[in-house]
């Protein structure tokens, strides 16, 4: 099994963290460079499609439209995707309406497909749909770009709250942090986060490779330092991260 390859903790990454534009032009505070980094390393850019699968309120679409031929913005909220056409206007951005367990009337119409945290609830087969449905979506010979939770942070984040405790903080620092980790070893889902989807690396490579995608590779968006600081206090520390996922179809 590949080895995670850990981008430096110098850079910060994360939402809040500051951000390189890179070459390919605007870029936005709330987009990590990481990120930005990753699509700067498709080649040929400007002659691609690349659809945001889970658009959202468009944060990302002005810096893939700084970089791509055309980029459809997917997003299965019309309420979303109309604030998300007010965040960029350009004549090269479409707007779609779509869920992300079904994209169907995408298929193989995609050079590259960005996701970012999006649709993932813990449901095993809507998972499975959302995996691949993102594969079916994209050409062969394209590629996913992807940011996912990381379960391992989680897991990290609970050993620095035992550490806090064992070395005399409050018990009330504590508990919540270390119940989340007991609740989440083993699916990866936390009742404190709404139920949300984190993600061991063993398995985002199993679930990719499952749906049709080669070439895995994991490397690390950080949390900014302000957000670790905020959920937890760890100040010194290492900063929490996010799976940043490239691959191939």
């Amino acid at each position: 099994m590949a080895a995670v390859r850990e981008i430096p903790l110098r850079e910060r990454d994360g939402v809040g963290a500051d951000v390189a534009g890179g070459a390919g032009g605007a870029a936005s505070p709330d987009v990590p460079s990481s990120l930005v980094r990753a699509l700067d390393a498709v080649q040929g850019a400007a002659e691609k499609t690349v659809g945001h699968v889970g658009c959202g309120e468009g944060t990302l679409l002005p810096v893939l439209a700084a970089r791509f031929g055309r980029v459809l913005g997917i997003d299965d909220s019309p309420a979303v995707l109309a604030r998300a056409r007010s965040r960029c206007g350009a004549r090269h951005v479409t707007f779609h309406r779509a869920e992300l367990a079904d994209l169907s009337a995408f298929r193989a119409r995609l050079h590259v497909a960005v996701t970012v945290n999006a649709g993932l609830v813990p449901d095993e087969d809507h998972l499975d749909r959302v995996f691949d449905s993102l594969c079916s979506a994209i050409q062969r010979g394209g590629a996913l770009i992807g940011v996912f939770p990381a379960m391992e942070a989680v897991l990290y984040r609970g050993y620095l709250i035992h550490e806090r405790e064992r070395h005399g903080a409050p018990a009330r620092t504590a508990v919540g942090g270390l119940e989340q980790g007991r609740q989440a070893v083993g699916m990866g889902t936390l009742r404190e986060h709404r139920g949300e989807k984190f993600f061991h690396a063993f398995e985002l490579r199993r679930r990719l490779r499952q749906a049709g995608f080669r070439r895995v590779r994991l490397g690390r968006v950080l949390h900014a330092r302000g957000e670790a600081v905020a959920h937890g206090g760890f100040a010194g520390e290492p900063p929490t991260w996010d799976w940043l996922v490239r691959a191939e179809t």
